[in-house]
């Protein structure tokens, strides 16, 4: 498989996994699949040539992951997770530095932590929402067609995900 597929094939993986993530109702599937996703971005960053951010989203890939086995943890357990996570989310965006366009994958990676050991519902989507914004740049400037259409895609995940959340919660359906 030459590389060009492999970045593309990757890219569509992780995108898939991200877009059937995020119109899921179930927190804890949500985080699971997002987690799975993350790997998947990572691994296409790399392939891109895009350290920093394959970096970023192997931290991203663990987070998540933690954030789905702390959800029903308590809080001082959370936070302590949570802290771990921002302080190496801010020691790999410092170590993979490239500029100004890092400033805005380290806000997405901190926005990104702070919403999945702090929010659920239709707040966690919306605040997907921003980070996928928030990336967009960085698939801009790497010409990666997949990573632009995944944060278009998952833009519109996380909001039709909000508003199923928010429409199951106020109907009374748990998940």
């Amino acid at each position: 498989m030459n590389s060009d597929l492999l970045i593309h094939f990757t890219g569509l993986c992780a995108l898939v996994l991200n877009v059937l993530a995020l119109v899921r109702t179930c927190e804890r599937s949500l985080r699971v699949q997002s987690g799975l996703a993350g790997l998947a971005w990572a691994f296409n960053n790399l392939l891109l040539g895009a350290h920093g951010a394959a970096a970023l989203s192997l931290v991203s890939a663990g987070r998540t992951a933690s954030s789905a086995v702390t959800l029903g943890a308590g809080a001082r357990r959370r936070r302590l997770v949570f802290s771990c996570f921002a302080v190496l989310t801010v020691l790999v965006s410092a170590m993979t530095w490239h500029g100004w366009p890092s400033i805005l994958l380290l806000a997405a990676s901190l926005i990104s932590t702070c919403a999945v050991f702090y929010l659920q519902g239709p707040r966690l989507r919306c605040a997907m929402l921003l980070v996928s914004g928030l990336w967009m740049y960085h698939a801009w400037s790497h010409a990666s067609w997949e990573q632009m259409i995944a944060n278009a895609l998952t833009a519109f995940a996380a909001l039709y995900g909000a508003w199923r959340t928010d429409r199951s919660e106020s109907t009374g359906q748990s998940t």
